[in-house]
């Protein structure tokens, strides 16, 4: 007789659960993480991380940025190459899968036992890491600081958020400033011939949002022939590539829109343009107030404000690669000054926010003639989940090793395991105490 062959959803679980899954997605960790660390050198770091870690596939490859990045262009000029279909699972959707496979094969189905029960652990603090990187993602704030050499701030701006401001114009300079704020969820659908209408109770007028477009510009209707028009300018889209052919920085491009005002007692209708890196917010009047309108990335405010005291850039020797940005500066909280240094990999946290250096600007880039460093500001709920994982991590290998060692010299295996491990982090937090 012929064994029953097992259902569907056993052989689904067992493939979920499997090492060869489990390979391929690591494998194609390993590929995305290459390609996403090459096309950066030309797309900036926040475009290549949002196309190949955060999304659930890639929409597309440019092998042209690939193929520069890594200077094959010296023996053969490929072009702008690109493979356009979406055939690459992304970064979000291979760790979603990896936690199902390690949580079924690592936790579910492998063999319960003394033995072990140090890979169980360790498998447990490897989806806590997972987990930890989900909660980051989804929580996570991140955006950047810009200083020059003395001069401090106590706000970010967000690299992904982007919002509408409305705010009125203060007879009083020392007023405290306040802006209504229009989340781009609540606009980004409006393309041409859709339009949404935002009022508040505060306002004198109702705000229309229109013919939203996220990398744009706006140009001159030259010759008057275009009915979307405002003031003799239209928004037009522009290409993400630059004029020699290369793709531009996701921080390079901005988007736009067309905004309508109507004052609510008279109907009276005034119409302009938004966009990203506009010189000045749109600016309305009714009666003896104005309004700045304005199309911004979130700003947010961090618990200290920081002073740049001074940026220095170290460059490989006999090149002019950058080896590494550190900043000295004075960390300002509740009338209280701390000098902190910020370099590379090596961040300032406080208060639930990590600071980290990004950019190095000379003062030739700004054409300012004043150094400035460039700072990566992250408020991450889950910020020390990684290094409470990697513990687990080592604590649970440690406790399997050592218990097969226990078996192998004969001893009693949870007292010799316990016991030395134990010992062992008492002497790692002693070492630490002394280190600190």
């Amino acid at each position: 007789m012929s064994s029953p062959k097992p259902n569907p959803l056993a052989r689904l679980l067992a493939f979920l659960s499997s090492f060869g899954l489990a390979t391929i997605v690591l494998a194609l960790l390993l590929l995305i993480t290459f390609l996403g660390t090459l096309e950066q050198a030309e797309y900036g770091l926040v475009a290549s991380q949002a196309r190949y870690f955060e999304s659930f596939l890639v929409d597309r490859i440019d092998i042209g940025a690939c193929w520069r990045a890594l200077a094959l262009n010296a023996y053969w000029d490929i072009g702008n190459a690109t493979f356009p279909l979406p055939i690459l699972p992304g970064g979000y959707t291979l760790m979603a899968v990896l936690f199902v496979n390690m949580f079924l094969g690592g936790i579910i189905r492998i063999r319960k036992s003394p033995k072990t029960i140090g890979v169980i652990i360790s498998h447990f603090a490897i989806l806590f890491m997972i987990a930890a990187g989900a909660v980051s993602y989804h929580f996570a704030v991140e955006g950047n600081m810009s200083l020059r050499e003395g001069e401090t701030s106590d706000e970010f701006l967000s690299f992904h958020d982007r919002v509408i401001e409305i705010e009125k114009v203060q007879a009083d300079d020392k007023a405290k400033r306040t802006a209504l704020v229009i989340d781009e969820s609540k606009y980004r659908d409006l393309s041409a011939g859709k339009g949404r209408t935002f009022t508040h109770e505060s306002l004198p007028f109702d705000l229309m949002i229109t013919n939203w477009k996220k990398h744009a510009q706006p140009r001159r209707d030259r010759d008057g022939s275009r009915g979307d028009a405002i003031d003799g300018y239209f928004i037009q889209e522009v290409s993400m590539l630059d004029d020699s052919g290369g793709a531009l920085a996701d921080e390079q491009l901005a988007s736009a829109c067309a905004a309508i005002v109507k004052d609510k007692k008279t109907g009276a209708e005034q119409k302009g343009i938004l966009w990203e890196f506009a010189a000045a917010p749109w600016t309305v009047t009714f009666g003896d107030d104005k309004y700045l309108i304005s199309l911004v990335h979130r700003t947010y405010k961090l618990p200290f404000a920081i002073k740049l005291d001074k940026t220095e850039q170290e460059k490989h020797p006999g090149t002019e690669r950058a080896r590494r940005f550190t900043s000295w500066v004075t960390k300002l909280e509740d009338g209280r000054e701390e000098k902190r240094v910020i370099t590379m990999n090596e961040p300032v946290r406080s208060g639930g926010y990590a600071v980290f250096q990004q950019t190095f600007d000379d003062g030739t880039r700004s054409r300012s003639g004043v150094k400035s460093s460039g700072f990566q500001i992250v408020e991450n709920p889950s910020d020390h989940w990684p290094l409470i994982s990697c513990i687990i991590v080592a604590e649970g290998l440690l406790l399997h090793f050592l218990m097969m060692l226990a078996r192998f010299i004969k001893v009693g295996p949870w007292k010799f395991s316990i016991s030395l491990i134990l010992a062992f982090n008492a002497a790692f937090a002693l070492a630490m105490w002394k280190l600190l």
